[in-house]
């Protein structure tokens, strides 16, 4: 660990949204490991390092981690205040480590967890910025693949209390293949397409047409596994970030 790495969590610097260009948010068959969830207390410490040395030893220099995930995987089942002293511990282990911490609000596969967040979206938000979650934040996504349970007032609803809470964080939105229903509400689109029509001209068009919005890309999500060529796809068509690493 860094020296600067140190001084930067001490002081509250997290690297800026353009600096959070590699992650690599799954792994194994069927996206069987999953980065995004190294948050959860149902991980172990010890699964957690084994996690974080994987994205390290791929060069990845960001993680993407949900605060709220009710059925999306391994480690599913949780809220990051379930246990918020180890939520911190591991924030504060990845920044220490190099790495921008992107909070991701919600998970898909949790449709009792969304109700919850969008009748009390402000308390929630209030709620994680005076316990210090968004400190060492990079920038917030609002939600994985938003266009699958939430509806416009709903999402508008967690965007105005992040906007007030964190006013001086960017917003990315998410979606389905090929969507960008609520991508209005946000600075940076994290783009998706199905793994079989991700190909290298899809990418492009796809990144393309994210950047003709005014929006900041993201190749985020091409595959259920690392790969390289997807994410050098999304680089050349001008996304400054991809999920795929």
């Amino acid at each position: 660990m860094k020296l600067t790495n140190y001084i930067r969590y001490w002081f509250k610097l997290p690297p800026s949204w353009r600096k959070c260009t590699k992650a690599s948010c799954w792994d194994g068959a069927n996206a069987g490991r999953r980065m995004m969830n190294i948050l959860s207390p149902h991980f172990t410490n010890d699964k957690f390092r084994e996690y974080v040395k994987w994205m390290e030893d791929r060069g990845c220099n960001t993680a993407h981690v949900f605060f709220a995930n009710q059925g999306d995987g391994e480690g599913a089942g949780y809220w990051v205040t379930d246990r918020l002293d180890l939520a911190k511990w591991r924030i504060k282990y990845l920044r220490l480590h190099g790495f921008g911490v992107v909070p991701w609000l919600m998970a898909d596969d949790s449709s009792a967890y969304a109700q919850t967040f969008f009748t009390q979206a402000d308390s929630i938000i209030k709620l994680y910025k005076e316990k210090s979650l968004f400190d060492h934040a990079s920038f917030v996504c609002l939600g994985l693949e938003m266009d699958e349970y939430g509806k416009m007032d709903e999402w508008i609803r967690v965007r105005n209390a992040v906007a007030k809470y964190c006013p001086k964080l960017r917003i990315a939105t998410h979606h389905t293949s090929g969507k960008l229903t609520f991508a209005g509400l946000g600075h940076i689109v994290c783009d998706q397409l199905e793994p079989r029509q991700a190909t290298a001209g899809a990418i492009a068009a796809s990144v393309q047409r994210i950047l003709a919005m005014g929006k900041q890309a993201i190749g985020f999500e091409y595959a259920r596994h690392a790969d390289r060529d997807k994410s050098n796809a999304a680089f050349s068509a001008g996304a400054f970030s991809v999920g795929n690493w």
